[in-house]
């Protein structure tokens, strides 16, 4: 079996430890590389200096004593057997006058007359692979032409060292840097390879309890985790829901499902009479509207969690909105003895849907009305806090238990007290969702016999 480089895992932290390393490689090569041409410029520029100076010197004293004076102060300065003394020549217009040179300095002769000069411009001529002949000319204010030369280092000798160690210094740079790097990136993508671990763990297992472990510390990934935490809470959250609202739909869908194939059967037998043919289509109709109005009422709800439900807003009173539901109420709370008071303002402005807000109110009232017993009061109160409409039903019925208050406002959810009392267990769901969908939110408190306050607050 062949070795196949392209099928090997590369992860995402060893193909960055190779951009530290390559980085690291080019930025020492750049260092490296700057640091000889500074170093080099630095040298060159001193020598030429060096030179220059002792060239503009040797020149102020032939304007000022002539060649004699010239040739005394560069013997006294220089040893022609010493290889570093400076090269002396001055060309006149009749001949090239050489004063000094040192021992091993380049055999040329420079003509007499007046060769093209660049003044004070550094000439070189390779003597060997370590040093160079160096020199500058000068015109005299007489017309000769005054030169003063030096043996100076090769550059390339300068620069052998740097390249006999510049490929050893890039090697250990580069796999340092990829080691470093390695380990920074295997530490720093640890949330990662665990954020992966739980989701493979979560697939093939399916056990949505199973979390991220979280850090501490504050950065970019631990608060990806803990966001990836927060997803996984919300979905186990969704699912369990989802799973308990399909028992509640199922539990709920039985009843009125079985009625309605009952009646068709009993409709559906020989000679049955027309009245009673009559009763069972009745009976049909009115299991199906209430399956269908089940699942309409699911529909509005997954809309209104979704953000999507169509809401009319326009400037609305809400005092008399309440007074509407309480008036739509009246028959039901006078069947049953219970005494429905409204302390309302004369005006009570929120922009909401009319037609949704009226719904959720009857809801409310209707659920007070069912469950407070007869003889009971269920009492209404609307008022502006802190530019806020925020509405109250206050009933002294059976209450609701602690350990159901939060459940109420799920779909289909029916506590053990209200299983006698008929309904589609939706109502407090629809509520919720219309007031959220408005921006607002439902609150409950209650306690077990004493009743129930239900607050529903409005933004203005």
């Amino acid at each position: 079996m062949f070795f196949e480089p392209r099928k090997l895992p590369l992860s995402f932290a060893f193909r960055l430890s190779l951009w530290y390393a390559l980085i690291f490689a080019v930025s020492a090569a750049a260092l490296l590389a700057l640091v000889y041409y500074l170093v080099a410029g630095a040298l060159q520029h001193k020598e030429q200096e060096v030179i220059l100076t002792r060239l503009k010197d040797y020149a102020a004293v032939y304007v000022a004593g002539g060649e004699d004076a010239l040739k005394q102060i560069a013997l006294a300065e220089n040893n022609p057997a010493n290889e570093g003394s400076f090269y002396v020549n001055l060309i006149t217009k009749r001949m090239s006058n050489p004063i000094l040179v040192p021992q091993g300095w380049l055999q040329f002769k420079i003509l007499p007359g007046q060769p093209e000069v660049h003044q004070f411009e550094i000439n070189r001529v390779p003597k060997n692979e370590e040093k160079d002949f160096a020199w500058v000319p000068t015109k005299l204010p007489d017309g000769s032409l005054l030169i003063v030369g030096r043996i100076t280092n090769n550059r390339a000798l300068l620069w052998q060292p740097a390249r006999e160690t510049f490929l050893p210094i890039v090697a250990v740079i580069a796999l340092l840097g990829m080691i470093l790097g390695w380990f920074l990136a295997h530490r720093a993508l640890l949330p990662v390879r665990q954020i992966v671990a739980t989701a493979r763990g979560i697939i093939s297992t399916g056990d949505l309890d199973a979390r991220v472990p979280t850090r501490p510390s504050r950065d970019e990934l631990d608060e990806m985790v803990r966001l990836f935490n927060a997803m996984l809470d919300k979905n186990q959250a969704l699912i369990r829901a989802m799973r308990d609202s399909m028992d509640n739909v199922a539990h709920d869908l039985r009843t009125p499902l079985t009625r309605l194939q009952g009646s068709a059967e009993l409709a559906l037998r020989p000679n049955t009479d027309p009245a009673a043919l009559r009763e069972a289509l009745a009976d049909c109709v009115e299991e199906s509207e209430r399956v269908l109005s089940m699942i309409k009422t699911l529909m509005d709800i997954a809309e209104a969690e979704a953000g999507t439900m169509r809401l009319e807003r326009r400037p609305v009173d809400l005092c008399q909105l309440l007074r509407e539901v309480a008036d739509l109420y009246e028959y039901v709370a006078e069947e049953k003895k219970i005494t429905v008071t409204a302390d309302l303002p004369p005006n009570c402005p929120a922009s909401v849907d009319a037609t949704r807000m009226r719904q959720a109110f009857g809801n409310i009232l209707d659920n007070a009305l069912k469950y407070t017993p007869d003889g009971g009061a269920v009492a209404i109160t609307a008022r502006r806090e802190a530019g806020q409409a925020v509405v109250r039903f206050r009933d002294n019925g059976i209450g609701i238990p602690e350990s159901e208050q939060r459940r109420i406002w799920e779909r289909l959810y029916r506590g053990d007290k209200s299983r006698s009392q008929r309904g589609l267990g939706l109502g407090l769901s629809v509520v919720k969702a219309v007031v959220e969908a408005h921006g607002g939110r439902a609150t409950v408190a209650s306690a077990a016999g004493q009743g129930s306050e239900f607050t529903v607050t409005l933004p203005g």
